[in-house]
This record gives C-alpha cells, sequence and structure tokens, in this order.
C-alpha cells in the first residue's frame, strides 16, 4: 500500500519537513523524488538494489551508516534521512544545480559525471522530477 492513503503518512510528512530543513533541501523536490522512486511505497524493492522510500541504494549503506547511523534502509525514518541527507549533499555540492543533484543522486556520482562529460545534463529521470515538482505545486494552489 502506498503512503498516502496510510495511517503513517503524517509521521512522514513531518519527517521529510524536519529532514529537509536539517540539510537544506526543497520540501516539494524531497517530496517529488519520493513520488518517482517508489510511488510513496515504503516497502518498495529494486532489482538494482534500491530500497525503501526514496530507493537509496545498497551500496550506500556502508557510508551511510558511518555518517549518519543508517542501520535499515527499509525503515520509512532513516530511509528519508538518508535521501534528504544525500540530495542536500549534492545540491550542496553543485551549487543548487537541481538537475545535476538528480543525477547524481539516480546514477552515482561517477555516472551523472559519465553523462557530463558527454553533454547530458538532463534525463528521462531528472524530467519525471521536475514533472512531478510542478504537479505538487500546482497541486498546492489548488487546495488553498
Amino acid at each position: 500500500s502506498t503512503l498516502m492513503r496510510s495511517s503513517a503518512a503524517s509521521d512522514v510528512y513531518k519527517r521529510q519537513e524536519k529532514m529537509c530543513d536539517l540539510y537544506d533541501v526543497p520540501l516539494e523536490l524531497a517530496y517529488a523524488v519520493m513520488q518517482v522512486e517508489s510511488g510513496f511505497t515504503p516497502a518498495a524493492r529494486s532489482s538494482t538494489g534500491d530500497y525503501g522510500l526514496m530507493q537509496i541504494n545498497s551500496i550506500n549503506a556502508g557510508w551511510l551508516k558511518d555518517e549518519l547511523g543508517i542501520t535499515d534502509l527499509m525503515d520509512a525514518r532513516q530511509n528519508i534521512q538518508a535521501g534528504c541527507y544525500m540530495l542536500g549533499m549534492y545540491l550542496s555540492e553543485y551549487e543548487g544545480n537541481v538537475n545535476c543533484a538528480l543525477m547524481a543522486y539516480n546514477l552515482g556520482t561517477a555516472g551523472a559525471k559519465k553523462a557530463w562529460s558527454a553533454g547530458t545534463y538532463s534525463t528521462a529521470y531528472t524530467d519525471k522530477v521536475w514533472n512531478a515538482m510542478v504537479g505538487l505545486l500546482e497541486g498546492e494552489r489548488d487546495v488553498s
């Protein structure tokens, strides 16, 4: 089941807001990544070793444990912290360039640098996240 319909949703949203604030990540960006990555499904797993709401790859487990004490990528709270931390790290590293940050999040730093050296600065993934962000922002306006 997806988060949107669960009673745990408000806890997750509060956690997301707190982590976005802590790691200086725009809330809409974090939600859009979550929507594209897992469709807001906490138990999501990919065939490539990506876990949870923000689809954190198992390759990151070691350093995330060392830096943040993350021990369970399937735990929604830890997954959100890991995802927001990584987005914040990439946004800082690439001076706020959202496309570069998203490409690094999606492809890893080496994969992103390889794409950039080939002249690629946006992908189907970055387009999906931008579209999700626009949808979230338009949804907020409709509610008010």
